[in-house]
């Protein structure tokens, strides 16, 4: 399946357009079934967005499927009490490094690699972000 990469910004914030491309294909139906478990997961990259945010997945999902557009999606995302210009510029600082020792997810990053991506295990890469990125080379 072929996303926006993780480092695409919307609103100047990193992964926000995955993650809404990501719901709006789940709800059209034509997402695989690994892809559908990890939406909106806690342990996952997009549950790190969601609390770093102060959102919960309902919301966003909500937000994404009524905004219909990403122009209205980042308005709609900058509107909410935890999201300003610091705390995006915060999870654009971490996020990429999710994975790396010292940094959350870097035991789901050794679990996840032999199902979600198959790649990095010949090749391994730092975190989850360079993870995705490689999976989805074309």
């Amino acid at each position: 399946m072929k996303l926006r990469r993780p480092t695409d910004e919307l609103a100047d914030c990193c992964w926000l357009p995955r993650m809404a491309e990501k719901v709006r294909a789940s709800h059209q139906g034509n997402f695989p079934v690994f892809y559908r478990l990890a939406l909106g997961s806690p342990l996952g990259i997009d549950g790190h967005f969601l609390r770093h945010f102060g959102l919960s997945f309902k919301t966003f999902q909500r937000a994404v499927l009524e905004t219909k557009n990403d122009e209205k999606l980042a308005q709609w995302f900058v509107h909410q009490p935890d999201v300003n210009q610091t705390s995006i510029a915060d999870w654009n600082t971490v996020a990429p490094k999710i994975g790396t020792p010292g940094y959350p997810g870097s035991i789901i990053k050794h679990l996840v690699k032999w199902v979600l991506y198959p790649k990095s295990i010949k090749d391994p890469r730092k975190s989850l972000f360079e993870m995705i990125a490689q999976d989805e080379e074309s």
